[in-house]
């Protein structure tokens, strides 16, 4: 579809951009700590915020998964989707506005910090580490290959995936160290508006071409061919009940709380509380635009190309450009494959650099300075920082040029990993009563539940729920087995939380 010479245009234009942003960030930060660099420490505004979230959130499931998801799983699939929704609001006001007017007083840099510092814990910030991190890595290493198949499709295969994967590892090896979170947020806020308006302009596209902008007659088409496609629980049964609640759940918890990079955005990057409330508000409304634009995506595809096979399903927004617009102009085809690519640059790089900049402070903050005491100045900190992240981008590029077969289903078992934590973090806010004892057993019994849910074939539809439920059981059950923890911790962790309340809800 696009010469070699405009796809690598394409790619260089958009990561020389990247770059650009990342070296002036930089350059006027300069005298970043580790923990602004980690988490711009309370001082990103709500439009960034809010913008920076929805960038993390969609990764590259915005234009490989999803619109094929919808493709396979149909309308009840779609639903189950947005029952999620409700639920964001709910867990960021009771749960997140916490966590933020704890790292106002705290200074929280990476997620473990929270519950170390309520349950005093070595041990429990190794586990989180490792956990944390484990969930990390996939979905890096996932966003780099989904980038190299943008480039090998839009080129009609001319250009080897490999080396376009390179390519953009090169690139993020280059743009992180320099600008840390800050250029992160600052470009994920344009990049979310690129494929929020990409996944729209290409699916009105093609149904303007394919039905003259009949919506009606693209319904009609879907229901003759395969009216399934209405019904529950969907073509490929993907909705049964249990999915109907396991996997709402596990968007709701996991995948919009729990994961740690998001967790560290709705809990240490906000400027106020007024930006808190902001993105507790907004964030379901651009999630449902998202959604709806590949749901969109798939339903139109259904109505052009019933019969594809479940590997075509992820292409299917270039399988709709070749086939259904290039026919009638080649020109604006082209222009619609280059938002195609830009769309996946923007959904990928964000999720990347999100995921590879937490767990390089798992490894610099959590293990090196945390857990082995190193003690070093401020400037050789920053160094470790910096050359964290530049070694786990070169591990994430070599996953990425040998992926396991099971990729993508590590992605969601990384979702369901994180559900049994919830649970300790909601002890950890309102529940003086919570111990460290139950806090260990919790967090390494709802992660073994987790495992053991996956091993006996249940994950796919139940997610982390039944690791979930034992973690929250245990909890309270070992709290009231231990010994009460000491009153002068309790009061230093509950009493910082009241000082920010009294600031932030009095103003």
């Amino acid at each position: 579809m696009l010469s070699v010479t405009a796809t690598w245009a394409l790619f260089i234009v958009y990561l020389g951009a990247l770059i650009a942003c990342g070296v002036y960030v930089w350059w006027r930060e300069k005298k970043q700590s580790a923990r602004q660099f980690y988490t711009a420490a309370n001082s990103i505004h709500w439009f960034v915020l809010c913008m920076t979230y929805i960038g993390a959130l969609m990764s590259t499931w915005v234009f490989f998964a999803g619109p094929g998801g919808y493709y396979r799983g149909g309308f009840a699939y779609y639903m189950s989707e947005l029952s999620y929704m409700p639920l964001f609001p709910v867990f960021t006001y009771f749960v997140m506005n916490k966590v933020w007017l704890l790292n106002t007083q705290r200074n929280y840099t990476t997620q473990a910090d929270l519950f170390v510092d309520r349950f005093r814990s070595p041990l429990l910030r190794l586990i989180l580490a490792v956990t944390f991190f484990t969930v990390s890595m996939p979905y890096a290493a996932a966003t780099y290959l989904a980038c190299g198949t943008a480039a090998n499709v839009a080129s009609g295969g001319l250009i080897d995936a490999s080396s376009a994967i390179i390519f953009v590892g090169i690139a993020i090896l280059i743009f992180i160290p320099f600008g840390g979170v800050k250029s992160v947020a600052w470009v994920s806020t344009v990049q979310a508006w690129i494929f929020m308006i990409g996944l729209w302009t290409i699916g009105i596209s093609v149904l303007n071409y394919g039905f003259n902008g009949d919506l009606f007659a693209a319904i009609s088409s879907v229901w003759e061919k395969q009216n399934n496609w209405f019904s529950y629980p969907g073509p490929k049964e993907w909705a049964p009940y249990s999915a109907r609640f396991g996997y709402p759940i596990a968007c709701a918890i996991g995948w919009t709380i729990m994961l740690p990079d998001v967790f560290i955005r709705a809990g240490y990057f906000g400027k106020d509380m007024d930006g808190q409330r902001k993105l507790m508000l907004m964030q379901p409304a651009l999630q449902l635009i998202v959604w709806t634009g590949c749901m969109f995506i798939g339903f139109v595809a259904i109505a052009f190309l019933p019969d594809l096979s479940g590997k075509e399903t992820e292409l299917v927004i270039p399988l709709l450009i070749e086939r259904i617009i290039s026919t009638q102009s080649m020109g604006y085809a082209g222009v619609l494959m280059g938002i195609f690519v830009w769309g996946v640059l923007a959904t990928g790089l964000t999720s990347a650099t999100s995921h590879l900049l937490v767990a390089g402070s798992t490894i610099s903050e959590d293990i090196l300075n945390r857990l082995l005491k190193l003690n070093v100045s401020p400037k050789v900190n920053m160094l470790l920082a910096r050359g964290a992240v530049f070694a786990l981008g070169i591990g994430a590029l070599v996953i990425a040029l040998n992926p396991p077969s099971l990729m993508w289903t590590l992605i969601m078992f990384a979702i369901a990993l994180v559900m049994p934590i919830f649970p300790v973090l909601v002890a950890a806010l309102y529940w003086r009563r919570a111990t460290t004892p139950a806090a260990l057993v919790s967090t390494i019994v709802g992660i073994i539940g987790v495992l053991l849910t996956y091993h006996y074939d249940l994950g796919n539809v139940w997610y982390g729920v039944f690791g979930m439920v034992a973690s929250a059981i245990l909890m309270v059950v070992v709290s009231y087995m231990t010994k009460e923890t000491d009153k002068e911790v309790l009061d230093e962790f509950y009493g910082a939380m009241d000082k920010a309340e009294t600031v932030y809800y009095e103003n």
